[in-house]
């Protein structure tokens, strides 16, 4: 009886180490994605940049945190109280964020954090940033536009009238004006990245100057310049994520960011025992970075001509026989653009 007891308390012990063993199973790694001002939902940047994000939690194993500044100005004490949460990487993904996440990061130095998609230039030794190369997706939408239209106007309506918005702009400008240089490209800016409404009554104002085309780089503000091409029966090109489906027939493509892509590659790089701050991730059409999209919500838009220049034209970038003009390495003055050169819209 005494043997059998012992042995009793050897099994409940055993049972209890295993149990033990996998109740101090390595914690899965804490991820947090701050998203830019206009949140989830917005069916465009964030919402594309999730994506990457429930894709590490399949295939990783990580655990991912949403939280969604309501303002800009919410940035910096966003950042703050995240990293005293101690994620094992905070992930940002705005423009806007750049300045905060400097400040935050020098303020914990040990804190590994990401930011996708802002620019070439290094932000902080604990941050690994992405860029992607919008201007080569931009000049691939470009061409396409330029050899759809009707009028011979096509038109550009960004969120805000800044660097990374204009990186767009230059190289569906440059796109257009390679395969007809006598189009017209007009340019406008909502100045929101949040507001639906300002995205038609801005587009609506191009379409009135005869545009039929027209390139959405807004964010959320996005939707309105899809809702306007709807109602006048013109065409809008989406952004970021594939909006084809946001109006089928009235979303001749759009012009995709994989930024899923390198929010997973920034997670990855934390779960490998990679990662190394300071470092630029780069994503062009090289790196299947940006592309066009084509769905079943905008077969026979395209003709099968353009279509054929357009992937042309994809093999020219890539092989560098034509470099298409980055917006941030412009000189101030500059007067010529892109490889071959051409006319810099932005001197007059």
């Amino acid at each position: 009886m005494k043997f059998r007891k012992m042995m009793q308390i050897a099994l409940v012990s055993v049972a209890m180490l295993a149990a033990a063993g996998s109740v101090w199973a390595a914690p899965a790694l804490k991820v947090a994605m701050i998203t830019s001002e206009s949140g989830l939902g917005d069916r465009s940047f964030n919402d594309m940049m999730y994506q990457g994000m429930l894709r590490a939690e399949k295939e990783l194993g990580v655990k991912v945190n949403v939280i969604q500044p309501k303002s800009i100005s919410e940035f910096k004490s966003t950042l703050a109280r995240a990293a005293e949460l101690g994620f094992d990487i905070i992930i940002g993904s705005s423009f806007d964020m750049i300045q905060p996440m400097q400040e935050v990061a020098a303020q914990y130095p040990k804190q590994k954090f990401g930011l996708v998609d802002v620019g070439a230039d290094s932000i902080a030794p604990n941050v690994v940033s992405s860029v992607t190369k919008d201007w080569e997706g931009s000049f691939l939408v470009g061409v396409i536009a330029a050899k759809t239209t009707k009028t011979g106007i096509i038109g550009f309506v960004g969120g805000k009238d800044i660097p990374i918005i204009h990186r767009f702009y230059l190289g569906y400008y440059y796109g257009a004006k390679t395969v007809n240089p006598n189009i017209q490209v007009l340019e406008s800016y909502a100045g929101t990245f949040t507001d639906p409404a300002a995205g038609k009554e801005y587009t609506l104002a191009l379409i009135n100057k005869k545009s039929d085309i027209n390139f959405a780089v807004a964010g959320a503000t996005s939707a309105g310049v899809i809702d306007a091409a709807k109602q006048t029966k013109t065409f809008a090109i989406g952004v970021d994520s594939n909006q084809n489906y946001l109006a089928p027939g009235s979303v001749l493509t759009s012009m995709v960011k994989r930024v899923d892509n390198q929010a997973y590659d920034m997670i990855k790089l934390v779960v490998d025992g990679k990662f190394k701050g300071g470092v630029v991730l780069d994503y062009g059409l090289k790196e299947a970075g940006v592309d066009y999209a084509m769905d079943e919500y905008n077969k026979g838009l395209i003709s099968d001509t353009t279509l054929k220049l357009a992937e042309e034209y994809r093999q020219k970038v890539m092989s560098g026989a034509i470099v298409v003009p980055n917006y941030m390495e412009l000189k101030e003055g500059q007067t010529m653009v892109g490889n071959p050169p051409m006319k810099n819209p932005y001197v007059k």
